[in-house]
């Protein structure tokens, strides 16, 4: 029962993506003002006025798009729209702006992995979100970087292949173009169980 959940909410999950502006509208969600309010995994989000918690937050952030909703949204400039859910009121990444392959400069396919922080994804995206070529995990970096030995089961090697080693918010890589020295990559939404 729980496998035929999961189908349904990530096939309506799909529905809403397709439905989202064009990758480079909006790539991080921050924009998005539309109505999903079901997280990756299929959640229910939370309104942003149900708790005192969540009120400070829409103090904090007043032009958001926060409100007595629960609609996905990315007040704070994460890697796309989230909400709280109700479970151990944590919060959970929604399938809003630039999680597919196809938003990157080249177009791989998306490949299969499950946990939604793609902890366990292991193809061979090797593009960030903005266009940027990754750079080899095992490269003479001109910074303190995650190195392959320190991470032995991340899925880190001699290759520039898009991984989340550190338990970040999504997978990721690093780069020379820019300042932050990293970006995150997209590699498509999480396949159900």
């Amino acid at each position: 029962m729980d496998s035929i959940f999961r189908l349904f909410a990530l096939t309506t999950t799909f529905y809403f993506v397709s439905s989202n502006p064009a990758c480079t509208d909006d790539p991080d969600g921050m924009n998005y003002r539309g109505d999903l309010s079901v997280t990756l995994s299929g959640k229910t989000c939370l309104s942003w006025t149900s708790l005192e918690l969540f009120k400070s937050i829409t103090e904090v952030f007043p032009d958001a798009g926060l409100g007595d909703h629960n609609h996905c949204r990315n007040p704070d400039t994460t890697f796309t729209a989230w909400c709280f859910t109700a479970d151990e009121w944590e919060w959970e990444y929604c399938a809003i702006g630039d999680f597919s392959p196809q938003c990157a400069a080249t177009h791989a396919t998306a490949e299969y992995y499950e946990e939604i922080t793609g902890k366990d994804y292991r193809g061979t995206m090797s593009t960030t979100r903005s266009g940027y070529e990754c750079l080899n995990w095992t490269s003479e970096m001109p910074f303190t970087g995650i190195r392959p030995e320190n991470y032995p089961d991340a899925g880190l090697g001699d290759h520039n292949y898009c991984r989340n080693p550190d338990s970040s918010a999504f997978v990721w890589c690093y780069i020379a173009e820019t300042e932050s020295n990293w970006e995150y990559c997209n590699i498509g939404l999480p396949s159900p169980h």
